[in-house]
């Protein structure tokens, strides 16, 4: 993370029409898509996500922190980026599409149900269950992929104070990964499942307690607006972060 980056905020879109057709695959439901993935739209669920998350960065971070502006605020090409970032309804002017904040491309399996996925290409099945971090979705692109988009973006944002980015559960997950400094194995132990659509991720170099900017250091808070209450506060991030 640049010394001169306050504040990098990033928003999880709020739930798609792909996201509740999931979550009914995971209640024994048969569901199957109305339309391709690209063009799946967020839910009513979805906007309430987002203005939840809009309200929170509004009290907790803009008005708690006396923040001016942001310096650049990003969203993916996906439809349901660009909703999510509306329904945030903060006062910014103009909103900058970013590839880089893409969600994973996962080819031909993409909205494809697991059990599809294992009975149709079950080479890719058994190398996704091997090597996660490695294994390309047929057509599609490795988790390492998306961690050099989201290093891209770091440098993109070189120079800038504050910037907000709404994005997808992978591409947070993958910035972990280069903000945290954690291992392959710390990065796969990480449980994805709580990246909530709507979850918020704030990395920060300014104190939470002093309001201070200190040299080498480093803060991480998560939560999920329509909970904050779960939320475990500010998090320093350990020392190999720290002196990076």
């Amino acid at each position: 993370m640049s010394e001169n980056l306050q504040y990098l905020i990033m928003v999880r879109h709020g739930e798609s029409e792909g996201d509740a057709r999931r979550a009914a695959w995971a209640r024994g439901e048969t569901v199957t898509a109305t339309k391709p993935p690209e063009l799946e739209e967020i839910t009513d669920l979805g906007v309430e996500q987002c203005r939840q998350a809009g309200l929170w960065i509004q009290k907790h971070i803009i008005e708690a922190y006396g923040l001016p502006g942001f310096d650049g605020c990003y969203v993916s090409s996906a439809i349901r980026s660009e909703q999510s970032a509306i329904a945030l309804d903060l006062p910014i002017a103009v909103w900058q599409d970013d590839n880089c904040l893409d969600e994973r491309n996962r080819g031909s399996i993409r909205g494809m149900h697991p059990a599809k996925h294992k009975q149709l290409h079950p080479e890719s099945y058994e190398q996704m269950k091997s090597d996660p971090l490695r294994w390309v979705p047929p057509d599609g692109e490795s988790m390492m992929a998306v961690v050099e988009r989201a290093g891209q973006f770091m440098e993109n944002v070189e120079g800038s104070r504050n910037v907000l980015a709404v994005t997808h559960r992978d591409w947070m997950w993958a910035a972990g990964l280069l903000l945290e400094r954690l291992t392959e194995e710390e990065f796969l132990a990480v449980n994805t499942d709580e990246i909530h659509n709507g979850q918020i991720l704030v990395y920060s170099t300014i104190d939470p307690i002093s309001h201070v900017q200190a040299d080498g250091r480093m803060w991480k808070l998560s939560v999920d607006p329509m909970e904050p209450e779960s939320s475990e506060g500010w998090q320093a991030i350990d020392a190999r972060a720290r002196a990076a």
